[in-house]
């Protein structure tokens, strides 16, 4: 009888630790795309031709992102600095149809905060967080559980905000609002190049 208990025990281990070292490779695997898209970004800030062709990559690393970050929904949002708003430009999740295009005044929730302090933010509770609001989540019927937001900054200038939202099975921490403050970094700088040489070509052509 205790052969059994023990061989059964066994086996549950071993099943689980089969499952944690797959869990492990799907991990390791989705940071390796995660870091190669961003070299491919930071390649293409002097490549890239056309703003459709940024965002396509943009969006692709925001999906990786979120895999490797383990977040259900994220977004990125673009400062407009003629309306003083913020506007979602690319999102992943639940409510990506409804959020793309949608924009919020710039110093609204956390993502606003984040826009006029220009530093991370990490808030596993935010809805005991005064920072936090409820606007979106009452209008669309969602439920921020947690969320990672961190500024694009280019040239001491800012270009926008990137938030991540609803950890999986955990809170968000430090180590990954350094990983998210890189992307937010050398997506600021692809795009403060692509708006230059897109306002250097127009200029070209007008004259």
């Amino acid at each position: 009888m205790e052969n059994t208990s023990a061989l059964r025990f066994l086996q549950q281990e071993n099943a689980r630790l089969q499952e944690e070292n797959k869990a492990l490779r799907e991990d390791s695997l989705a940071f390796r795309h995660y870091m190669e898209a961003l070299k491919d970004l930071y390649r293409a800030t002097q490549q890239i031709t056309s703003e459709e062709n940024l965002f396509a990559l943009l969006d692709q690393i925001l999906y990786n992102a979120l895999s490797v970050l383990r977040a259900e929904d994220g977004s990125l949002l673009l400062l407009d600095e003629e309306t003083n708003e913020l506007a979602f430009v690319l999102v992943h999740g639940d409510i990506r149809n409804e959020l793309r295009g949608y924009r919020i005044k710039a110093d609204t929730g956390i993502a606003g905060w984040v826009a006029r302090q220009r530093e991370p933010l990490i808030v596993n509770n935010p809805r005991q967080d005064g920072r936090f609001s409820l606007d979106i989540d009452e209008e669309f019927s969602f439920v921020t559980r947690s969320i990672l937001c961190v500024p694009m900054m280019a040239r001491g200038k800012l270009i926008g905000v990137i938030e991540l939202l609803n950890k999986r099975d955990d809170e968000f921490t430090e180590a990954d609002a350094t990983m998210l403050l890189i992307l937010g970094q050398v997506a600021a700088i692809a795009l403060e190049e692509m708006q230059t040489r897109l306002e250097a070509e127009e200029a070209q052509a007008t004259a």
